[in-house]
């Protein structure tokens, strides 16, 4: 595992009540975290989760929707798992304290 440092994108998150937020919001702010800490490209990103370039880009910005079947893709593309996708705890705590989350290591999977 990668320790990755979210202090360089506390001021978007420190915004957001994760509480009162939709469930699609949330999903699409995680996934925009683990692309940042994944230091790829939004198009190498695409390749990597097996999806649509336009289409990833839709889900970062939360205006699709998205089926079961690719929340398992992505998590198998990812290697973790699907309650690890939708843990929006560390988020959460990086609004009260800086700290450190821990992400797969992506340089080796591309």
């Amino acid at each position: 595992m990668k320790t990755i440092e979210y202090s360089k994108y506390l001021d978007k998150i420190m915004k957001v009540n994760f509480n009162t937020i939709p469930l699609s919001e949330a999903f699409a702010l995680k996934l925009e975290y683990i692309f940042l800490c994944s230091d790829l490209s939004l198009y190498n990103f695409a390749i990597l989760l097996n999806l649509n370039y336009s289409y990833l880009n839709d889900l970062l910005r939360g205006t699709k929707h998205i089926s079961l079947n690719k929340i398992e893709s992505i998590c198998i593309a990812l290697h973790i798992s699907v309650i690890e996708l939708f843990d929006f705890a560390p988020l959460i705590t990086i609004q009260e304290e800086c700290c450190f989350i821990k992400f797969p290591i992506f340089e080796t999977m591309f």
